[in-house]
């Protein structure tokens, strides 16, 4: 390499530039380098290190898909030597791909995984991939062909998770011509001609054709993408400051009034709801947003809807309840001693003995009863079950607890986490609700 070259090339004062877009990133940040081998990530490499402004970390991932996965491997470790950059690798098991999953998918779980793991390991600051402008620009076209919706235009994120990629807005045209100009040593990766896989069949066959004839398409669609961002970024000021910020919240979970949802377009609707349950902002499939506007639409009380990563959506009465994952639900009933406080899904349950108890100390979880009638028998919590039944306290009769539940008007939701305490078997408390 020449590193004089190196030292007054346009790109390392590019670079440089780029790096002030990230306000926390701060020198001598411990931040690791993902780097395959290939023309992109050694550049990066190659230009940060010229730089000398952070600690640097080499991290390479094996997928060991091809022959040649353990000469890119040495070749990664061998520049990292002369660098006299720290190197960290791992290699990978193809056969732990579950069957569901695309190599792709499979290959970029792994890595960040490796990536993130490696940053706590090392007590690392960040994390910087060589993702450009081209890489951009094919980002956007394949969410495009999947219906992702306007969010799939903002392409990849610049800064996410702790992960920076300071390269978005260099060509591949610039990395190419700057290998060449300082001489830069770097591995093919063959595997990027097989037109079977729809992301080099879109580089290959479409992206480098356009970009032939129209050399500044691919700058283009990168300034697009940031229009696209900044546009997403307003909206997602606005639904924030001004809808979610004024939202119920009751029981841990946020209130919808349904006539609300009826006055907003589409678009916010689906972005209200991505925005409440999606911190991750990954893409959603136009599927997935079709199907979340049917059940917005629906009139009938009780209706679910479960989104894909386990958020809830309840429609009751003139309100869309929105719940977080349930936390683990325990069926396993457990045993109540005196004085001995008990946990059973995510409440705190003790008996304590009184002499004097005054009734407007109490609230709704805390009930008065005559030790004598319990303390010979065995107390469980557990949760209630279909066919159970219980005599409330001033009714003659017995009483289904699921009527009892609906009389309380309970929601599905809050109806799966409904607690009883039993007395050798016998429910003597619906726990919160009557005893």
């Amino acid at each position: 390499m020449k590193k004089l070259l190196i030292k007054n090339h346009y790109l390392l004062k590019k670079l440089k530039s780029n790096l002030k877009a990230f306000p926390d990133l701060k020198e001598n940040d411990r931040v690791l380098v993902s780097v395959s081998g290939g023309v992109d990530s050694v550049a990066l490499l190659v230009l940060l290190n010229e730089l000398d402004l952070f600690q640097l970390i080499t991290v390479h991932i094996n997928h060991k898909l091809r022959q040649e996965s353990d000469f890119d491997e040495q070749f990664v470790r061998d520049i990292s030597r002369d660098l006299n950059i720290p190197f960290r690798s791992k290699s990978l098991d193809p056969k732990s791909k579950s069957r569901k999953q695309s190599l792709e998918e499979w290959g970029r779980k792994e890595r960040y995984l490796f990536l993130k793991n490696t940053l706590k390991k090392d007590k690392g600051h960040w994390i910087m991939t060589a993702h450009h402008a081209n890489d951009q620009a094919e980002t956007i076209l394949m969410n495009l062909s999947r219906k992702s919706g306007v969010a799939g235009l903002r392409g990849i994120s610049k800064e996410k998770d702790k992960v920076l990629r300071p390269l978005l807005n260099f060509t591949k045209t610039d990395i190419l011509n700057f290998s060449k100009e300082i001489g830069l040593l770097f591995q093919e990766d063959k595997t990027n001609n097989d037109n079977t896989i729809p992301r080099n069949f879109l580089r290959n066959n479409i992206l480098d054709t356009w970009e032939n004839k129209f050399p500044e398409v691919i700058r283009g669609i990168s300034r697009s993408s940031k229009l696209f961002c900044e546009w997403s970024n307003g909206l997602d000021f606005m639904i924030s400051k001004f809808i979610i910020s004024e939202l119920k919240v009751r029981d841990k979970r946020l209130e919808i009034c349904h006539n609300l949802l009826k006055t907003m377009p589409n678009i916010v609707k689906i972005r209200l709801i991505q925005l409440i349950t999606d911190s991750t902002n990954s893409q959603w499939s136009r599927h997935n947003m079709s199907m979340l506007l049917q059940f917005l639409e629906k009139n009938k009380s009780g209706d679910f809807y479960i989104l894909s990563n386990g958020w809830r959506l309840l429609r009751d009465r003139d309100m869309i309840k929105v719940q977080s994952p349930p936390y683990h639900v325990s069926d396993k009933a457990v045993i109540l001693n005196r004085d001995t406080p008990t946990n059973f899904n995510n409440y705190r349950y003790e008996i304590n003995l009184q002499n004097n108890f005054e009734k407007r100390n109490c609230n709704k979880n805390c009930e008065i009863v005559d030790w004598e009638k319990l303390k010979n028998k065995t107390l469980k919590l557990r949760l209630w079950k279909q066919g159970d039944a219980f005599q409330p306290l001033g009714m003659k009769g017995h009483q289904k607890i699921s009527d009892f539940l609906i009389n309380e008007k309970v929601d599905c939701i809050d109806k799966e986490l409904q607690s009883v305490l039993t007395a050798n078997g016998k429910i003597v408390w619906v726990c919160g609700k009557r005893i």
